[in-house]
């Protein structure tokens, strides 16, 4: 996706590219995401500069491939925005709230400064391929599950 929108700024949430996000050259640790219908393998962005950068100028994202955007505390839907500037591939976020379910789901165009929030707190949001989460099934209200690695370091 794009960028995580602070109230008024636009921070950036994620694009995509074949090598992901990385932190002073490092790999990005992913982690299975599992819904009843699919799973997807995603980066763990759980820090300010993760998050800002999320999948931005990736040119590819693998079929069950996506971005976790992680937050320490339940987050109110303006400041839990984001937006496809420099993302040139289109993608559909997910956002979940602290009990692991889906809130809504929202298709975004590649390249565009639209902002796309949560109808309620979020704590996660879940970036992957434009479609996915429809042709696996799931909607608002379905449980997702997964496990952050220990040691996972969570901004606010």
């Amino acid at each position: 996706m794009k960028r995580f929108a602070v109230i008024a700024l636009a921070l950036g949430a994620s694009a995509c590219s074949g090598k992901g996000v990385t932190d002073a050259g490092s790999t990005p640790p992913t982690i299975p995401v599992t819904f009843t219908g699919g799973t997807i393998t995603a980066q763990i962005a759980s820090t300010s500069a993760a998050r800002e950068n999320g999948l931005m100028n990736v040119t590819t994202l693998g079929a069950d491939a996506g971005m976790l955007f992680v937050f320490a505390t339940d987050h109110p839907p303006a400041n839990c925005a984001f937006w496809m500037q420099d993302t040139p591939v289109a993608l559909s976020i997910a956002f979940i709230d602290a009990n692991m379910k889906v809130i809504n789901i929202e298709d975004m165009a590649a390249e565009t400064t639209t902002f796309h929030e949560p109808t309620s707190a979020c704590r996660y949001a879940l970036e992957t391929n434009q479609g996915w989460f429809a042709s696996h099934g799931v909607t608002a209200g379905s449980t997702v599950t997964f496990a952050l690695p220990a040691g996972t370091i969570v901004d606010p």
